[in-house]
């Protein structure tokens, strides 16, 4: 490394095999042979919030069963439903409107109110009629029967393919998370749920993944080891996110590496790319031999 002791990472010079501009491959100009002893800084780091606050596929399905209860009578299960909300940025007051479009389209004998709270945060969902409704948990989705779980139905009462392993669930947004409790869902319900605090900055940090930088002596919060940088994420939807090297123990070991083809992915906590929508990332690359 006689001459080179910083790149500059830009994803709209991605190579044309790339996935997409937060899961892309970048190639240098010339390899570099690193030596002992020299580790990497990422800096300058650049990433605009263009992601949604519910994202297709990712987090945008509500699961919820609805009950009939007549006067005198113990309820029993109507209707298990997969409703998904369109995609988009939303703040509390939209997707309040936005569930209870979903909602009513579904079931309209329910007649569904929903409800912004700004005071606390939270979304009030109430059944106007005498009907119940359970908002489910993702681990009651999980652990529902068989039988249960392949007769999810959309807005309109089509059958839903359903995966245990990738829920879509929007619960993480509305805090739905009693993942300890398994309700019976044919005897219990209501008629009226509030949420917790929403939680619409779903990406708190974003985690900038390499699988062939370093020497993999980072640990994640679910085992990985390609992390070679963590970004907060500082700005609010359509603002820029910029970071840089604040502690000195921030690097990562490349030592003896020869890189020509770098990979980098952007994730969320869960392992999931973020979908930037086009935009594109930035960063720097410093190198630095120590004694």
């Amino acid at each position: 490394m006689d001459k080179i002791k910083k790149v500059y990472i830009d994803s709209r010079y991605k190579s044309n095999d790339s996935v997409s501009n937060s899961d892309f491959k970048f190639e240098l100009k010339e390899a570099l042979d690193l030596p002992d002893n020299t580790v990497c800084y990422i800096d300058d780091i650049s990433i605009p919030h263009t992601w949604y606050t519910i994202e297709e596929n990712l987090n945008n399905t509500l699961y919820i069963v609805t009950t009939i209860m007549d006067p005198g009578v113990t309820p029993t299960w109507y209707h298990s439903l997969a409703l998904e909300i369109p995609a988009g940025n939303y703040t509390g007051s939209t997707l309040a409107a936005a569930l209870q479009t979903e909602l009513n389209i579904a079931e309209p004998d329910h007649a569904f109110v929903c409800v912004y709270n700004p005071a606390s945060g939270s979304i009030t969902i109430e059944s106007t009629y005498i009907q119940l409704f359970t908002i489910l948990s993702d681990y009651q989705v999980s652990t529902a029967t068989y039988s249960f779980a392949i007769n999810w139905k959309d807005r309109i009462g089509n059958n839903v393919p359903f995966d245990f392993y990738n829920l879509k669930s929007l619960n993480e947004v509305i805090r739905n998370e009693n993942n300890n409790e398994y309700h019976p869902l044919q005897t219990q319900g209501v008629s009226e749920h509030t949420t917790p605090f929403l939680d619409l900055l779903t990406v708190h940090n974003i985690y900038i993944h390499s699988n062939n930088l370093g020497h993999y002596n980072t640990i994640g919060v679910r085992g990985e080891n390609t992390i070679i940088k963590k970004t907060p994420v500082s700005s609010g939807f359509g603002f820029m996110i910029l970071d840089s090297v604040v502690a000195p123990h921030d690097k990562i070991d490349v030592s003896r590496q020869t890189i020509k083809t770098l990979n980098f992915s952007f994730k969320n906590v869960h392992g999931n790319v973020i979908d930037l929508h086009g935009a594109n990332v930035s960063f720097s690359m410093i190198f630095v031999t120590t004694d």
